[in-house]
């Protein structure tokens, strides 16, 4: 089909008028081409159902706002930069109430990809500096390949100090702030890091989300939480709607995120690299957990309400700086954990006020098995049972180790041997030939309850597998007898062998 060029002009800011160049195929779709010194704004704005705006290389000083957008799925709306576009904030480019450099409100079938978004700062109590925000409602977004880095609130606010100074910021945030909600959302390929979050996390999921997939992410080096998934603070007024459900993370990296520093926890490190706050039916696969404060928590802060129907299986989590996994609110006034399955991972040295895995209070209908806890000290100090009201717990087989092999009242069957990890103190922890945990495991019954079309692209019949499909490695989960940890022995991807 013949191709032509046109030249549109388009509405520019005055220091930036220019034309756009448009590219189209007949009455098909355009490429809108912003050069350095234009208006993204308003190419986004020009853009139609199947358009892509294009952002060739260059910086960016400006907000762009994607608002009652709607592609479809045959013409999905493409917001592509080009290797080499900086999008940031600066004079005059700060953010106004919850305000992302690149925001998407109420609009379906967007894509964004590729831009470096940065420098988005803010000491304002009366704003939150997000790098891309999506919020209000939509369907089928897509972020994906975009590095967000320093994006600041540089308050130093404390939580002592109330609501006047409740104060964050986020790297990438979505929130589902009405009834229609955000569903079929994914977020892949990002790279958060260094910034500065107060009381806020690098990447949220808030409110009513439904379906989402959070997919090869890299988050690291924040001051708060790195990835978080949220249920019950009031985005959404939309009942048992308000919280993140039905949704799969897998192949992320959480690395390094810790509040230490950070004034609002004043010398606190509580930090998690993957945290369920109220969210319901989310799968954790193939995750990667290590410097962070917290490895894995599942708690809900909420009073009466819960974390509810989580899988957790085939994830490394080493060297976090006080515990590797907590399940349960963290004192008995706040609220629960229910029907949390923890099965397939490799814990390594996870250790301070907690250690590999510690229940805090109401901890219920659980099951945990086939996971290596390998500890800083004796194998019977990985397990700490800090809080009540815990019930219909059940613990399978798995393998706990440490400094000697003293079991003490471990829950369970145990295996107390060195699992022989084959470099653990650089975070291999795949199986030597010779590992006790080769073989020694049970499969689990598959979760049938779980109702998402979601379940039924990761697992057949949408039936889950409580086990994974794959280990860590992208290896079959199961070579005979399942093994114990994330690493099923055998022949795994040359990169992690």
């Amino acid at each position: 089909m013949k191709h032509f060029e046109a030249f549109l002009k388009l509405t520019a800011p005055a220091a930036a008028a220019a034309c756009l160049l448009v590219s189209t195929q007949l009455a098909h779709a355009a490429v809108i081409t912003v050069a350095p010194g234009q208006s993204i704004q308003t190419a986004v704005n020009a853009a139609v159902a199947g358009d892509t705006v294009r952002v060739l290389p260059g910086t960016y000083t400006q907000k762009v706002l994607v608002s009652g957008k709607s592609g479809t799925a045959s013409a999905r709306i493409l917001i592509k930069a080009d290797p080499g576009v900086v999008l940031r904030g600066g004079t005059g480019v700060t953010p106004s109430g919850r305000q992302g450099l690149i925001t998407i409100r109420n609009s379906n079938y967007v894509r964004v990809e590729g831009f470096e978004i940065t420098a988005f700062t803010t000491s304002s109590v009366s704003a939150s500096p997000v790098g891309i925000l999506v919020e209000g409602n939509g369907s089928n977004l897509q972020i994906v390949n975009n590095k967000i880095h320093g994006i600041k609130h540089t308050s130093t606010c404390t939580q002592d100090d109330g609501d006047a100074c409740w104060v964050g910021a986020h790297g990438l945030a979505v929130f589902g702030t009405n009834a229609t909600g955000i569903t079929d959302l994914l977020v892949q390929g990002n790279e958060v890091y260094q910034n500065v979050l107060q009381s806020s996390e690098a990447l949220v999921l808030n409110g009513n989300i439904d379906r989402f997939e959070v997919l090869d992410n890299y988050v690291h080096d924040n001051n708060n939480i790195g990835l978080d998934f949220i249920g019950f603070e009031g985005e959404c007024a939309c009942g048992d709607k308000d919280r993140a459900r039905n949704g799969i993370v897998k192949n992320n990296r959480a690395v390094n995120n810790s509040s230490k520093t950070n004034p609002w926890y004043m010398g606190v490190g509580s930090a998690a690299g993957f945290y369920v706050d109220g969210g319901r039916y989310i799968v954790f696969d193939g995750n990667t957990s290590s410097g962070n404060d917290l490895g894995f928590e599942f708690a809900s802060e909420h009073a009466g309400k819960a974390t509810e129907d989580i899988v957790m299986s085939n994830n490394f989590v080493y060297k976090n700086r006080e515990v590797g996994l907590t399940v349960g609110g963290y004192n008995a006034s706040v609220g629960a954990a229910r029907r949390i399955h923890v099965h397939n991972n490799s814990f390594y040295k996870n250790k301070g006020w907690g250690t590999e895995i510690v229940f805090q209070h109401k901890v219920i209908d659980s099951r945990l098995s086939n996971n290596i806890f390998f500890g800083t000290g004796p194998a019977a100090d990985n397990y700490g049972n800090y809080g009540s009201g815990h019930s219909g717990n059940v613990w399978g087989t798995n393998l706990w180790w440490g400094t000697n092999a003293s079991g003490g009242s471990l829950p369970g069957v145990r295996v107390l041997a060195n699992p022989r990890f084959i470099a653990p103190d650089s975070g291999d922890l795949n199986l030597q030939a010779t590992s006790p945990a080769i073989g020694v495991g049970a499969t689990s019954v598959a979760l049938t309850s779980w109702t998402s079309p979601l379940w039924s692209r990761y697992f057949a019949g949408g039936a889950i597998a409580v086990n994974g499909v794959t280990d860590i490695n992208g290896q079959a989960r199961i070579e005979g007898t399942i093994d114990l940890g994330a690493d099923e022995f055998g022949s795994a991807p040359a990169s992690r062998r």
